[in-house]
């Protein structure tokens, strides 16, 4: 099973961090990146996220311009045949238990981790979706 991963996060070193995370884990995923909501989308939208069995959106809730809130709203409408193709995973460093349940009830967002993503979350995220890290 291949897996990609599209990481939304306006932190360059949160990129850095969770791309690496994913590499040593997972050595031959597909990572893209995005510094900003409207990128990532606009890339979704126009289908050149790569070939995949399971794409995942890494997404960080907070960030300039279009936040990750208004960015799963976005997402919500776009047509059945593109987000069937994505699950959205909240990155967040954000405590607030209300939003935080807000979230998880969407039905796109298949988990929520807290910031820094580290190897633990990556596999408890992965044993989640049933894919097993060799």
């Amino acid at each position: 099973m291949r897996l990609s991963f599209i990481i939304v996060e306006h932190s360059e070193i949160d990129i850095y961090i969770a791309t690496e995370q994913i590499r040593r884990l997972l050595g031959d995923a597909v990572v893209e990146t995005f510094l900003t909501a409207e990128a990532a989308m606009d890339h979704i939208i126009l289908g050149k996220a790569p070939a995949a069995d399971r794409r995942l959106i890494l997404l960080d809730l907070m960030m300039p311009g279009i936040d990750g809130a208004n960015f799963i709203t976005l997402f919500e409408a776009l047509p059945r045949r593109i987000k069937d193709n994505y699950r959205i995973v909240i990155v967040t460093s954000s405590m607030n238990k209300t939003d935080r349940e807000r979230h998880r009830k969407r039905r796109y967002v298949e988990m929520i981790i807290e910031k820094p993503l580290t190897i633990d979350k990556l596999k408890s995220l992965l044993a989640q979706i049933n894919f097993e890290a060799d």
